[in-house]
């Protein structure tokens, strides 16, 4: 546990240091997450729903993906196999970082949330488990793309149908009224977070979210177990 503490702080330091990284997973999240408290005050549900969104899948998904490609194109990921860390635990201590900076965001949008006013949600449950939902959704989805990703710049690429799925059906489904055939958009990657937003303000609970916080995730998990790859892989030109 020491030395992925150890890999976490140093992963979390690099970040910090780098003004490109710092600004996809930190500056630029946070900006929108704030912009959409002061000019959506009126639709709270809305407003979660993209802060989570934003801070989970620009800092968490994509960042991680850029991590994880950029340690294993630098043979970076090869070399600590040596350490005596696991698999696992190496996997974890290198997308922690982008985690931990994602999850501070949330928190700070929580403060600005209250200070703009919104109202306070009816069911804080249901956001708790969008937000640990999603983390487990962006972190397994990052490491599967992972896979597909010959370079840090390609993840940029690589990154984007997801994300715009997850980004597009929380959207939706935090919008529309509950009840009826477009529950089942829940379904989809995100749909989840949009659905609990929804719940968290009043909202039924529907079976399809709970179905999506889990089933993703474990998708994800499998093909990253199945598939990843640790030595360095030749990008294309």
């Amino acid at each position: 546990m020491d030395r992925i503490t150890a890999l976490v702080w140093s992963e979390l330091k690099l970040i910090l240091r780098n003004r490109t990284m710092l600004t996809s997973v930190l500056v630029v999240p946070l900006a929108l997450g704030v912009f959409l408290t002061f000019s959506q005050i009126d639709a709270p549900t809305y407003v979660v729903a993209m802060q989570i969104v934003f801070a989970l899948g620009m800092g968490v998904y994509v960042g991680g993906t850029q991590t994880l490609v950029a340690r294993r194109q630098s043979r970076v990921l090869k070399r600590f196999r040596t350490s005596g860390i696991s698999d696992g635990g190496l996997l974890v201590g290198t997308v922690g970082p982008a985690a931990v900076l994602a999850l501070a965001q949330l928190i700070l949008f929580g403060v600005f949330d209250v200070v703009a006013g919104l109202p306070a949600p009816s069911a804080p449950l249901a956001l708790l488990l969008a937000v640990l939902g999603g983390l487990a959704l962006v972190t397994t989805a990052a490491l599967a793309t992972a896979i597909v990703t010959p370079s840090a710049e390609r993840a940029q690429i690589t990154t984007l149908p997801l994300f715009f799925v997850v980004v597009g059906s929380a959207v939706i489904i935090a919008v529309i009224p509950a009840g009826g055939w477009p529950d089942i958009l829940a379904l989809l990657p995100g749909g989840a977070i949009g659905a609990l937003s929804r719940v968290a303000y009043g909202a039924p609970w529907t079976p399809y979210a709970l179905v999506s916080l889990v089933a993703w995730p474990v998708l994800f998990g499998w093909l990253a177990t199945r598939n990843f790859r640790w030595d360095a892989r030749v990008a294309a030109v």
